[in-house]
């Protein structure tokens, strides 16, 4: 047997065989992987197989978030005899007729929603602090309340004989023993589970899993920010310099993270990760007097292994300061763009192709940005919202082909820079050889020092100044602003025209609930611009993992998405993609 690496930690979709316990189903993870420290995510009795999501090593913690995802089960029903355990294991206690398939198929539909069903007496529920099944088995009787859960769907897949071949999607507390007993029920019979297979684990799907044990070290999944995404979480990124201060637990500020993620005031739990990609964890953010409070849900120490090769390195402004740029870069020189930078639209596009031209230098192309739009720092009760997320801006940055971005989270304290020690920061820290604005730029202290000024400060510091002409369609210049005017006039046609594709709510974090079978709704979070309040047509993105690729998955389909005061309804033609919904397009 292997020492136990208390080191290996990860994610491993086990297909559960029929006849062995859960609990006993974790052995060959534990021997494969030379670890005893997994954890499963929800309990298949042990007449039934099917998906078990396995965590490994310090991704036990996260056994919470995987447990509260919808799942989705393959059940036979035998109609005409009721066992006391409501499963093939039991005894047989009560007989009645066979069903026809028009009476099964005839009330179905009734379980659809929200409904109340009381647990089996032989279950893992305790009461009075033992489970229900082992005071049953002392020949004692248990009164267990109704519980309210949601079947999301719910079909017949096909009929014969006594048997019934149903496919539900159901939220966590749901007993399928007690859905075959309940639909029985209905139809004036009484009936058991004969088999059970569970399918599907919230995006995780069964026929990404293994049951070989030899190929469990092979597709341990490893925890990224996609995955992070697939279990309901945000992620962001650790600042390098701010390392030790998180393995070492001192108080969590939010400068200690590339992002800015204080101002939600829900409390919700977020990925951290590091430079390198590792997982380093998970921290709460939840409100506190009017504030939002940061506290270490747990912390994975850093490995200390060099940085993963990135297509866009991102940096901080205290890390420019600290001298913590990239040497390769810094010896190369840098070309750069500096703004906001919201929606990467057309007017962007022309800095970018200017910035990207000096490649041809051997000049390493780069921007800097902030974490959201001055205007939203500036005019926080005016302002109506950031036309995309940040996230949503580094993919922009990162599909343009930029090296690296410096993201910038605009305080007090940046604000009071002067705009020549600005500017001389970057050409000491970064070796600025070339920058290109717009006309009408401006930086440093009240934005004193425009283009006049940096075309002086260009010379003394030795890079050079590209200034470009703003872009004009149809009639008017292009900016972030005459965007978000357009987004609020619902004129999207437009909007898309401008960022070459249509604008895009980034549901990243959003908390969806279903309603039905083609309904979910969530409340929105996060800095983003949204529509008036409304109907329209949309286009929703969802994110599903995929083992065999080893990445997710993205998967659409059209929806109405109706606008309330912060609130979206989403409201599917046909039956729900599972998954998590990754964007929201309007058209």
């Amino acid at each position: 047997m292997k020492k136990n690496n208390s080191d290996v930690s990860g994610i491993v979709l086990l297909s559960k065989q029929a006849g062995l316990t859960s609990f006993s189903s974790l052995s060959g993870v534990k021997r494969a992987l030379g670890t005893t420290k997994v954890g499963h995510t929800g309990t298949l009795d042990s007449f039934a197989d099917g998906l078990l999501v396995v965590l490994v090593g310090r991704l036990t913690h996260l056994v919470p978030h995987i447990t509260n995802f919808d799942k989705t089960y393959i059940a036979l029903i035998e109609f005409g005899s009721e066992t006391d355990t409501l499963d093939p294991t039991g005894q047989i206690i009560k007989k009645g007729k066979i069903p026809s398939k028009e009476e099964v198929e005839s009330v179905l539909p009734e379980f659809l929603g929200e409904i109340e069903q009381v647990p089996p007496a032989y279950s893992a529920l305790h009461v009075d602090g033992k489970r229900a099944s082992d005071i049953v088995r002392e020949g004692k009787s248990v009164d267990l309340k109704a519980r309210k859960i949601t079947i999301s769907s719910i079909k017949l897949l096909d009929f014969c004989e006594k048997y019934a071949r149903i496919e539900v999607s159901c939220s966590k507390g749901t007993y399928i023993r007690s859905l075959a007993r309940d639909i029985a029920e209905k139809c004036s019979t009484v009936a058991h589970l004969k088999e059970l297979r569970r399918t599907r684990v919230g995006p995780f799907k069964l026929e990404d899993a293994v049951s070989d044990e030899a190929q469990i070290s092979s597709h341990l999944i490893d925890m990224n920010q996609e995955v992070a995404s697939l279990c309901g979480m945000d992620s962001f990124v650790l600042s390098s310099r701010y390392i030790p201060d998180f393995t070492n637990g001192r108080p969590l500020r939010s400068k200690m993270f590339v992002q800015d993620f204080t101002s939600s005031g829900e409390k919700s739990e977020v990925a951290v990760f590091y430079p390198s990609g590792q997982f380093g964890g998970v921290i709460v953010r939840k409100p506190f007097k009017g504030k939002v409070s940061l506290s270490y849900g747990f912390v994975i120490p850093y490995s200390g292994n060099a940085e993963k090769s990135c297509d866009l390195k991102i940096y901080t402004w205290e890390q420019i300061a600290g001298g913590k740029f990239s040497e390769e870069f810094k010896k190369a020189g840098v070309s750069l763009t500096i703004g906001s930078f919201d929606g990467s639209h057309l007017g962007h596009r022309a800095l970018f192709e200017a910035v990207l031209s000096q490649k041809k230098k051997g000049f390493v192309p780069g921007v800097l940005t902030f974490t959201r739009s001055l205007r939203g720092y500036k005019n926080p009760e005016s302002y109506e919202g950031d036309v995309v997320s940040l996230s949503q801006k580094i993919e922009n940055l990162r599909n343009s082909g930029f090296e690296f971005a410096i993201i910038v989270d605009f305080s007090s304290e940046f604000a009071k820079i002067v705009g020549s020690d600005f500017l001389s920061m970057l050409a000491d820290k970064c070796n600025l050889k070339y920058l290109a604005e717009g006309s009408d730029f401006h930086c440093g202290y009240k934005g004193l020092v425009g283009m006049k000024e940096i075309k002086q400060i260009a010379a003394g510091l030795d890079f050079t100044l590209d200034t470009i002409d703003a872009v004009i369609f149809e009639g008017e210049r292009v900016s972030s602003s005459r965007i978000r005017h357009c987004v609020l006039q619902k004129n999207f046609d437009l909007v898309q025209k401008m960022l070459l594709k249509p604008f895009e709510l980034d549901c990243t974090g959003f908390f969806w609930q279903r309603e039905g079978e083609r309904v979910i709704s969530a409340v929105k979070k996060g800095e983003q611009l949204l529509p008036p309040d409304g109907t329209y047509q949309t286009r929703v993105s969802f994110y599903n993992f995929s083992q065999k690729s080893g990445e997710a998955q993205k998967t659409s389909a059209a929806a109405d998405c109706t606008l309330e005061n912060g609130n979206l309804r989403l409201t599917f033609s046909d039956n729900l993609i599972s998954g998590f919904v990754r964007s929201i397009q309007f058209f």
